[in-house]
């Protein structure tokens, strides 16, 4: 039987993903209200543990999937966005790489939201939308 297939298995992954969604929007848009019920600690494990069921869920995928290269490009999207990017960031700063991705406008912004706190990334985010609108 394949456990992907299963009812459970899938209200697990939907739970996940609309966990991980609702607490993504919570820390940008209503920080003030989500730190009311959960603490900043609390999000991140939640975060997590719904970051590592929906990877749960696209490793078993791959491991299924007999073309593998076909499985890669059809589900890099997924992939990307699952990834924990604020860790990505905070570890290139570790290392001391930052200034050689500084370069890349994109990357340099990306940098610069992870440094920032929620109020501010919530700025940021909206200066980054109005600057695209105008386009």
């Amino acid at each position: 039987m394949d456990m992907q297939k299963t009812r459970p298995w899938r209200a697990l992954v939907f739970i996940s993903l609309v966990g991980l969604v609702a607490i993504v929007f919570a820390e940008l848009f209503f920080l003030d209200i989500a730190v009311q019920y959960l603490t900043k600690v609390q999000m991140e494990y939640l975060s997590l543990a719904f970051t590592m069921m929906l990877l749960l869920d696209i490793y078993i995928s791959f491991l299924k999937a007999s073309d593998k290269v076909a499985f890669l490009k059809k589900n890099s999207l997924k992939i990307l966005v699952l990834l924990p990017w604020g860790t990505i960031f905070r570890a290139l700063s570790f290392l001391k790489l930052e200034s050689a991705f500084a370069e890349i406008p994109l990357i340099s912004d990306l940098f610069a939201m992870e440094k920032a706190g929620a109020v501010a990334k919530t700025v940021m985010i909206a200066e980054k939308a109005r600057k695209i609108s105008e386009l």
